[in-house]
């Protein structure tokens, strides 16, 4: 059987659904008194709407701006989080911010990098495999 005829054999919404993985936040724990952190899900991003949100690191010359970075990151984390839900409007206004974004530099602080990238790696950037092919070239 070719790769054609397994893929019609594949149910077509599959390819739709976002992958969801349970990481832990020690700075959550901070807040909450949970000792160890406390557990948040994270949802794969779309790759075109990731591609957009990391595109706005760099400047309109196409030099990386560490400070795009941080903000791009947190999009990714207030966008991906699932749980808590960051864009919850009572848990934004309870925090006094304006931006699902905001509410996540708020509850994540430094870990906004690390969420990030775990949402990068759960969305498939940097997993493609090598063929033997073409690790011996």
């Amino acid at each position: 059987m070719n790769l054609v005829e397994k893929l019609l054999k594949v149910d077509s919404k599959k390819a739709d659904e976002l992958k969801t993985e349970k990481i832990v936040s020690k700075r959550l724990g901070e807040l909450t008194g949970a000792k160890g952190g406390e557990e948040i899900t994270i949802r794969e991003i779309p790759a075109r709407r990731l591609n957009d949100l990391l595109a706005r690191q760099y400047t309109a010359k196409g030099v990386f701006d560490m400070s795009r970075s941080f903000d791009a990151k947190a999009l990714a984390v207030a966008e991906a989080v699932t749980e808590p839900d960051l864009k919850d409007k009572s848990l934004q206004e309870h925090f006094g911010c304006p931006s699902s974004k905001d509410l996540a530099i708020k509850l994540f602080g430094n870990e906004i990098s690390g969420i990030s990238d775990r949402i990068v790696t759960l969305s498939g950037l940097g997993e493609v495999e090598e063929t033997d092919a073409e690790i011996k070239n």
